[in-house]
């Protein structure tokens, strides 16, 4: 091996860095399209889990509230027909 093909980190960082032409144009137009539908079909994932979680929570908060009056009725019921 000669020394001359090595490159050293920073000439390999510049190479890496610098356009090669066509190559990187095909590249970045096939990955362009795949992110964004990812992102869309993320963002739609998102807005079910959480549409899925303000369910979940409605419905308990209605249950919890639905003892509380249930509650206060048995409360109120104890305190006015003791003698």
């Amino acid at each position: 091996m000669a020394d001359d093909d090595r490159l050293t980190r920073q000439q390999y960082r510049q190479q890496r860095s610098q356009p090669t032409g066509h190559d990187t144009q095909k590249q970045e137009s096939p990955t362009a399209e795949p992110s964004a539908s990812r992102q869309a079909y993320a963002a739609e994932n998102n807005r079910a889990v959480e549409e899925a979680k303000t369910k979940r929570l409605a419905r308990k908060l209605n249950w919890a509230i639905a003892g509380l009056v249930v509650g206060i009725i048995i409360v109120f019921l104890i305190l006015f027909l003791t003698p």
